[in-house]
């Protein structure tokens, strides 16, 4: 009995072994984690894609400078250098069409700046055009003026020759404008804002008042650039009252312009207008005359042209 149960045991045994496989413990695959190249964030950072770089931007609200028909670059150094003893263009293309031009003579000894215009000669140049107020202009008898202008190395000098119907200025400073006053307007660098229509900070506008020859007296004002300061050192005014109006002198220093090198042959853009009030005692600018048609204070392309010429005007 006993032998016949372990042989049945053995046969169990030897079935269930060739019938079936049973597991084993195997070794596992090892997993390697991946290597950060710079930094630990730098796993799991995304990879970059190139792309096209960004357009360029033109420029908005830039005017390109006209191109001058002659380039005078080589002629400016050259009489620069020069100094006064300098010669004026051979060929000019920076002479606006806005009226004739001024010619300012070389002097070697300065006027006097006293009012008394006995020692300029003729006053050969002249601002009668209406150009504001043409309501209250009635003519050149009633606003209108005869100028000359002069110049040394350090001054430009201003003779002026006011016919003014009725005298009226109340003012000072700022304010001078709405009386009688002169006003000087000179662009520095004409070649680069011939045709230009807007102030820049090479323009400049000075105002000089005759005063009411009475209790006040000749005063300047720079009305623009206004960051430069409204009373450049050096200017004088004197004036003199006349049965048609009132004569006035000026000495300007280049400085003033911002200009440190005048020279013969020197172009400037410019403008004198002469400003009338005929209201005493009232805040109001009336009306203007200039040596130029078409002169917008606003716009320095509408100004006429400043020549830096020799002793003889030439």
């Amino acid at each position: 009995m006993k032998l016949r149960f372990s042989l049945i045991m053995a046969a169990l045994a030897a079935f269930l072994l060739s019938s079936c496989t049973l597991p084993f413990p195997a070794t596992p695959t090892p997993f390697t984690f991946p290597t950060p190249n710079q930094t630990l964030t730098a796993i799991y950072a995304p990879t970059s894609t190139a792309t096209d770089p960004p357009p360029t931007l033109e420029p908005i609200g830039t005017t390109a400078s006209p191109t001058p028909e002659t380039d005078l670059a080589a002629t400016e150094t050259a009489e620069a250098n020069a100094g006064p003893t300098g010669s004026p263009y051979p060929t000019d293309s920076t002479v606006r069409s806005n009226g004739n031009p001024v010619y300012a003579s070389y002097v070697s000894t300065a006027p006097t700046i006293d009012g008394d215009l006995g020692d300029w000669g003729t006053l050969s140049d002249t601002a009668s055009t209406n150009t504001f107020g043409s309501d209250y202009w009635s003519g050149s008898s009633d606003l209108s003026a005869d100028f000359e202008v002069e110049w040394d190395n350090n001054n430009l000098y201003l003779a002026v020759d006011v016919t003014d119907d009725i005298h009226s200025q109340s003012h000072s400073g700022y304010y001078i404008y709405e009386g009688d006053e002169v006003e000087v307007m000179l662009d520095a660098n004409l070649e680069d804002d011939f045709n230009v229509n807007q102030l820049s900070s090479d323009d400049y506008q000075i105002g000089l008042s005759p005063g009411n020859f009475g209790s006040l007296s000749p005063e300047y004002y720079r009305f623009f650039p206004s960051s430069y300061g409204a009373y450049p050192s050096g200017v004088v005014v004197e004036a003199v009252e006349t049965s048609s109006g009132y004569y006035l002198e000026a000495k300007i220093p280049w400085t003033a312009f911002g200009i440190s090198d005048p020279y013969i042959g020197s172009h400037f853009g410019f403008s004198l207008g002469i400003s009338d009030s005929d209201t005493s005692g009232t805040s109001d600018q009336q009306s203007m005359t200039s040596i130029v048609s078409g002169y917008r204070l606003t716009r320095p392309g509408t100004w006429g042209t400043l020549i830096l010429a020799d002793a003889q005007g030439k």
